[in-house]
């Protein structure tokens, strides 16, 4: 009870410190008027009103001044209980970022292949070879998936799958070749950093040139799956067989200098800790500095991804509840704070709800991604969303929010409204 009736004290003397600042302020700008830097002032007031962790009013400085957080200031972000507070900067970057712009697109979600002979437990989606749920798709059934009814208005293919060993370049050069002929004006957002790898390998070819290929036949982005969680020893335990977090960077990289616009990940809520996540997010931070610095667009976009704890292999042998509402908003918040590099912070609705994503919005994201339509590989883990959302459905979740829903395309140029 002592340390309670302490801890609420410390907060209401912090408040009350804020409140006597604001004052104070008043007085000095009708004394010296614009010699004092009272806009700013007035920010820091703001934000620090809305702060009950005394610990945090430093970071919220630091944000204001549009100073760079570091790894301590990440961990303090995920040890403190003030939620609210760290939601309250987010949101303060968010809207210096982009204002009160919500985007949203007309996405549908395929899976060319669920064969794959890496071994992610976490996963529920993969097939090995000879396993009757095993199937590889030909660009006559993609194709023929795209022509029904309900993809009608779809702007954008994101395609991620398996590591099939069967696939080489040439399936999707003609797999790509074939949609753009039927649907030129489908974006085709195709593999993950690690499947561009071993697709790769595969094929005899170095990334570079199956880049290449790939790109001359219609590839135009890619959505940055595969991350998982950087750290080597955790990835071991989470994802045997993949390949490690440098070759995720070293594919990033270079899709940003041959020009291929690309989102990152990071998967959360599983046997992970919090130095774990800030390890991943100052990695991404650090590429997308080297990208930026040499002229390079770097990640358009950044999306937390909640771990589905249903029908595989990590869930059976840990136990792991499915995260929660407050874990899904700090992890959305701190991202938006620590990648101050990365435009974009995405509140990916199939994996959190679409009333999280929904509340995401105030807490630093500015996307709820799309329409999604048939979303199989964070389903088949036992997510309970909807596959697919209507265009009205984002619209409304988006605007009930008190934002202004925008249809984007990849690169985030906006469609003009009918």
């Amino acid at each position: 009870m002592r340390r309670k009736a302490e801890k609420d004290f410390t907060s209401a003397f912090s408040v009350s410190l804020s409140l006597l600042r604001f004052h104070l302020i008043l007085l000095f700008k009708r004394l010296y008027g614009p010699a004092l830097n009272w806009e700013f002032e007035v920010s820091m007031l703001s934000l620090h009103s809305k702060i009950r962790d005394p610990r945090l009013l430093p970071l919220a400085d630091k944000v204001l001044r549009g100073e760079r957080l570091t790894f301590d200031d990440g961990m303090l972000l995920y040890e403190s209980p003030d939620l609210t507070g760290i939601g309250a900067m987010a949101h303060h970057v968010r809207l210096q970022k982009n204002g009160r712009a919500a985007y949203y697109v007309m996405s549908r979600r395929l899976s060319y292949t669920n064969v794959c002979f890496t071994h992610c437990q976490f996963c529920a989606f993969q097939a090995k070879p000879g396993d009757p749920r095993a199937y590889a798709l030909s660009a006559e059934q993609i194709i023929g998936e795209l022509e029904k009814p309900e993809n009608a208005g779809v702007r954008e293919l994101h395609m991620t799958s398996g590591h099939n060993p069967k696939l080489k370049v040439e399936y999707f050069e003609d797999l790509f070749t074939k949609i753009k002929t039927r649907f030129p004006s489908i974006h085709l957002k195709v593999f993950t950093m690690i499947e561009m790898d071993y697709y790769a390998r595969i094929s005899g070819l170095s990334t570079e040139a199956f880049l290449d290929r790939c790109m001359a036949a219609g590839l135009e982005s890619c959505p940055g799956g595969g991350a998982e969680i950087f750290d080597e020893e955790l990835r071991e335990k989470i994802c045997i067989g993949k390949k490690d977090a440098q070759v995720y960077l070293d594919t990033a990289a270079l899709c940003h200098r041959k020009g291929l616009p690309t989102n990152c990940t990071m998967l959360y809520g599983h046997i992970e800790e919090a130095r774990h996540r800030v390890d991943h997010l100052l990695r991404l931070r650090d590429l997308q500095d080297r990208s930026q610095a040499a002229g390079y667009q770097g990640f358009l976009a950044f999306i937390p991804l909640a771990y589905q704890n249903e029908d595989n292999e990590l869930s059976a042998t840990h136990v792991i509840h499915e995260t929660t509402g407050t874990q899904d908003l700090r992890e959305i918040a701190v991202a938006r704070l620590l990648l101050d590099n990365v435009q974009h912070i995405k509140a990916y609705w199939v994996m959190i709800t679409p009333g999280l994503a929904q509340a995401g919005l105030s807490y630093g994201a500015d996307d709820v991604d799309g329409t999604v339509i048939a979303e199989e590989i964070a389903h088949d883990a036992g997510a309970k969303t909807p596959q697919g959302l209507q265009r009205g459905e984002l619209v409304r979740l988006i605007e009930e929010a008190g934002f202004e829903a925008l249809e984007r395309d990849n690169l985030y140029n906006v469609y003009a409204t009918a």
